[in-house]
């Protein structure tokens, strides 16, 4: 749907045209009217115009001054002048500014319907044309490094099965890695920032230990992943170099980045005054164990060793190792307990039985059991005061029982609850979305019924309901199987009825009433309703006499 906005100082030329290109077959137009250039700002300040008919001569400002204005504030807008003065000057100056056509009011409609079709025309193939295309690749290609970093902390928090780990994904995103080849982890911590260090200066001073990393590990194959403004993941595999046919590319990785570790390490506190320490894996590691030793190096790093500063660490080091079963556990229900908070508010239910499906599926230890148990209860808790509690005696679920494990026989039963619980949750939460969009509904069309001589465009109705029109446009098909103009033409008539029955108004007066412009265009709407379509005897004299009167000028 686009938005056409009609500017004239002439009300009799708007309320014609708009009359005019309602009645064409030009698709869904948004048609907005505007008798002067200061009401047009309006227009244009309060929602994006996609196309504009306006004269060029009106008092205060002329149209082409208005032109520049609105490519100020709606580059892609399209306009065209329609004027009843062939000035050639005005000509050259509409078409440097960018118009796309110059019409004489004497010309007629039809240069004016084709006008506007060239205009939709345009807008569509903007759209799709290879410029535009290239534009949004070269966005897309600096974006990058920004799409690459979102998607590898998502996958050191949620795990590659989350992150959707492919070939395919690391080509996209430009990621030298090989999906097929195990990952060797080190994660670096910046000790200690500088006193007088701002937030940009930390930014500045991670992009540069960011780059030493990337110089120092050339040989390698290394993607660097900076996962908040202290810690920087490193995953490594070997280079083309490091391979071989004994195949011990692995081996000469590891005492590669070990040793070299040290001198990242020294340079970075002997250069930019950060001390720098480090946790490593002591192996390469598959793609499906990086969030958890991640997770493990990352807690090493907390609990630290000596001073806690300037540390070169392998996993395993001191008396907490990361890797063990109980820690592992413990990272992958809190990386899980996330995952289902995300997935309860998305409202997809597959995803969520899947990851309470995972929460459970490795839960041997019973006090491990008990906590995945109880988190998951308190996250259904949690949601259901935020969406309501099913009432008394339509469910089982309720928040005392959720909070009694031993009220489960077994804890295939218990999980078995819990996920009846989350599907009831979504079943709640998405009737109150249901409400809450046939409340939104209900509002448009008592605004129709109570506004049914005013303005109802579909900006009007919009902002009533504080949405976007085109997104308002949709949710009202999605939810009653027809356009809002339908809604609104079939109001119109409904009312038309009314009042020509039962009051004594002309037809003139009707169509005034119910939001026409005048009695030609409300009797040949009439007219083109289908037979089928019930219409008051006054409706369909009017409309007879209208044909009548076309033929006899045809004739004529």
């Amino acid at each position: 749907m686009y938005r056409l906005l009609i500017v004239d100082d002439e009300p009799y030329t708007v309320d014609g045209l708009y009359e005019l290109l309602g009645e064409s077959d030009l698709g869904e137009l948004d048609l907005f009217k505007a008798y002067s250039p200061d009401e047009a700002l309006g227009w244009l300040n309060r929602v994006k115009i996609d196309i504009v008919l306006s004269d060029i001569r009106m008092p205060g400002m002329d149209g082409l001054q208005l032109q520049r204005l609105i490519k100020s504030r709606w580059p892609r807008c399209k306009t065209i002048f329609l004027t009843g003065i062939n000035e050639v000057a005005s000509i050259q100056q509409a078409q440097r500014d960018g118009s796309i056509d110059y019409i004489l009011k004497t010309e007629g409609d039809e240069p004016i319907i084709r006008s506007v079709q060239a205009a939709i025309k345009a807008l569509d193939q903007e759209l799709m044309s290879d410029h535009f295309l290239r534009r949004a690749e070269i966005r897309v290609r600096e974006a990058l490094p920004v799409l690459r970093s979102e998607w590898l902390r998502r996958l050191l928090k949620y795990g590659a099965a989350d992150a959707k780990l492919s070939s395919a994904r690391l080509k996209e995103l430009d990621c030298p890695l090989d999906a097929e080849t195990p990952v060797l982890p080190a994660l670096a911590r910046i000790d200690r920032w500088p006193e007088q260090a701002s937030l940009s200066d930390r930014s500045l001073l991670m992009y540069g230990v960011e780059n030493m990393i990337c110089e120092y590990f050339e040989t390698l194959t290394v993607q660097p992943v900076v996962v908040d403004e202290s810690y920087v993941m490193l995953l490594f595999q070997p280079g083309k170099t490091e391979t071989d046919a004994e195949g011990d590319g692995w081996e000469r990785t590891l005492r590669f980045v070990q040793g070299t570790l040290e001198e990242v390490q020294s340079t970075c506190t002997r250069l930019l005054k950060l001390p720098l320490s480090v946790a490593y894996s002591r192996g390469p590691v598959s793609w499906e164990e990086v969030a958890d030793i991640y997770s493990g190096l990352r807690n090493m790093l907390v609990l630290g060793i000596g001073s806690g500063e300037n540390m070169l660490l392998s996993d395993g080091a001191g008396d907490s190792c990361p890797d063990t079963p109980e820690r592992l556990e413990g990272a992958r229900i809190a990386r899980l307990r996330e995952r289902l908070t995300v997935v309860l508010e998305s409202g997809s239910g597959e995803e969520m039985l899947a990851v309470i499906g995972e929460w459970f599926g490795g839960t041997q230890d019973y006090a491990l059991y008990l906590e995945a148990y109880y988190t998951v209860a308190t996250e259904l808790i949690r949601q259901f005061n935020r969406w309501g509690w099913p009432e008394a005696g339509q469910s089982d679920i309720r928040p005392e029982r959720l909070m009694d494990v031993q009220s489960h026989v077994s804890r295939d039963a218990a999980v078995e609850y819990l996920r009846r619980a989350g599907l009831r949750l979504l079943t709640v939460r998405q009737s109150e979305q249901d409400e809450r969009t046939d409340r939104i509904v209900r509002k448009v069309n008592r605004m129709i019924r109570e506004r049914i001589g005013g303005d109802l465009s579909l900006t009007a109705i919009a902002e009533s309901v504080y949405l976007n029109p085109s997104y308002l446009s949709v949710l009202y098909k999605q939810t009653t199987g027809r356009n809002i103009s339908e809604t609104i033409a079939a109001a119109r008539l409904d009312k038309a009825r009314e009042l020509l029955s039962a009051s004594p108004l002309k037809i003139h007066e009707v169509a005034a009433a119910v939001g026409f412009e005048n009695a030609g265009y409300f009797t040949r709407f009439s007219a083109s309703i289908p037979e089928s379509v019930p219409r008051s005897t006054a409706i369909r004299r009017a409309a007879d006499r209208r044909r009548k009167f076309q033929n006899k000028r045809e004739r004529i």
